[in-house]
């Protein structure tokens, strides 16, 4: 089995995973705007915790995005810095399949919306169909609020992520499966582990936040 850190900061909350030696060890924590503070000191305490080093790891995964810029690029450039000091691969996954996968997992459900709070009326929509526990189809954009119908989804749909605030009055009207969970690194975990035996790895250098079209706010950044 790799031993592989996951490291998920696209959202309010600080996620990490690690499995180490076939065991899996966790963190995760609401805080707004202490990524920066609190990341990499996480990082050590879980490998402490597990009695592991950062070379005697097999690859570093992150949750790419899209979501909060600065999460999403503060995880890439340590999970860059550390893989490059320690010649391991990444593994870059989309926060967006990380929110349906913990659907998929406890649920069983096969056709999953994961919908994230894009700010300025926007939202990222990454929409999923499983197979049982195989994911078979993926699509994911950018809308704006209004523009996101429900009439293009079975009422078996299952809708997650923050979101769904934003449409909270349209969703009752067809389903009572909504959940607002944001990303976990044990679902990156999950999904990192089956791309590692799979072979989708990247050097460092190709580890990036994941764009997707129409995000304003990412432009106004440069």
């Amino acid at each position: 089995m790799a031993n592989i850190l996951a490291i998920e900061t696209s959202s309010d909350a600080c996620s990490l995973s690690l499995s180490f030696n076939d065991d899996d060890f966790h963190f995760h924590e609401i805080l707004p705007k202490q990524h920066t503070e609190r990341l990499l000191i996480e990082i050590k305490a879980l490998l402490e915790k597990a009695n592991a080093q950062l070379h005697d790891l097999n690859a570093i995964a992150v949750g790419c995005g899209p979501g909060s810029f600065t999460g999403i690029r503060l995880a890439c450039s340590i999970a860059q810095g550390l893989a490059f000091s320690n010649d391991l691969r990444t593994i870059q996954v989309s926060s967006l399949e990380v929110l349906a996968r913990n659907i998929n997992a406890n649920f069983g459900a096969e056709r999953i919306i994961s919908i994230v709070d894009a700010r300025m009326q926007q939202l990222y929509v990454g929409e999923f169909l499983y197979s049982k526990e195989v994911l078979v189809a993926s699509n994911t954009f950018v809308i704006p609020v209004e523009e996101f119908k429900l009439s293009a989804y079975e009422e078996n749909t299952f809708f997650v992520g923050d979101g769904c605030n934003l449409i909270e009055n349209q969703l009752k009207e067809i389903s009572k499966n909504v959940f607002l969970n944001l990303p976990l690194a044990s679902d990156l975990l999950s999904i990192a582990k089956d791309k590692y035996i799979n072979e989708e790895l990247l050097e460092p250098a190709e580890l990036l936040p994941i764009y997707l079209f129409g995000e304003d706010q990412w432009k106004k950044t440069k």
